[in-house]
């Protein structure tokens, strides 16, 4: 992004249009436009607002209705409303409260899911911390895989080093939603804790299967613990 001095603000605070350019802070608190790509400090909808072009920002905030139909780049980016992005993201935290759409991919440092998100892509983070509802077209991969089910979650595939899925605690600030479980082709780690899995392959060092699992292969190569959802289990050499 460009110096933060002479940063022009931008507002709309009825119904408006805003031009694409560098600015400091941008807030749409009314019905909003933005005509090209944005530079900005803050990016803020409390609206309605649509992007034409693509979003680089210290901080992005929707708490409204947001579509940004190109890539987005933010240090923070916190989805509390409704938001629709048809690029990828990349953020060094994302946060999601209320409903958010990627088509593309997602990379961030820390992604929290406490609503629900759908990503057309692959997703990239050193941790993924989920609590919510959420399916990955792509590779969910992160260092630590952090999953607590409140309905059904999907991704195509999941990698990480630690791999932790476990029913949601009942609050009464949490509903359930339907069938409570994560369905992946393949998931490997090097500890791998699953409860209410259905998986083809689950491959790791240290293997634990809890309940509700419906798992046709488990590989590890040194712990196992599993159980009746397990139809078949090997233990393998570690690669060297």
């Amino acid at each position: 992004m460009s110096d933060t001095n002479n940063r022009p603000s931008g507002r709309i605070a009825g119904a408006g249009d805003l031009a694409g350019g560098v600015y400091g802070d941008v807030t749409i608190a009314g019905a909003g436009n933005v005509r090209g790509d944005i530079d900005a400090i803050t990016f803020k909808v409390a609206g309605t607002g649509d992007v034409a072009g693509k979003l680089s920002a210290t901080t992005v905030s929707v708490s409204g209705t947001a579509t940004f139909n190109g890539d987005v780049h933010a240090g923070t980016m916190t989805v509390s409303g409704t938001a629709d992005v048809r690029g990828a993201v990349t953020a060094d935290v994302l946060k999601i409260a209320g409903s958010t759409t990627v088509s593309g991919r997602v990379d961030a440092q820390r992604l929290e899911i406490r609503g629900t998100t759908r990503i057309g892509g692959d997703v990239q983070a050193e941790v993924f911390d989920a609590q919510g509802i959420f399916s990955v077209g792509g590779l969910l991969n992160a260092g630590t895989v952090n999953i607590r089910l409140y309905g059904g979650c999907d991704a195509h595939d999941i990698g990480g080093e630690r791999i932790e899925v476990a029913l949601g605690r009942t609050w009464q600030w949490i509903p359930f939603f339907g069938d409570r479980n994560l369905t992946a082709d393949t998931i490997e780690g090097d500890v791998v804790i699953l409860e209410n899995t259905r998986a083809k392959v689950v491959r790791g060092a240290d293997v634990r299967i809890g309940s509700g699992c419906e798992i046709d292969l488990v590989e590890y190569t040194g712990t196992f613990v599993g159980s009746e959802g397990v139809r078949a289990s090997r233990k393998v050499e570690p690669v060297a």
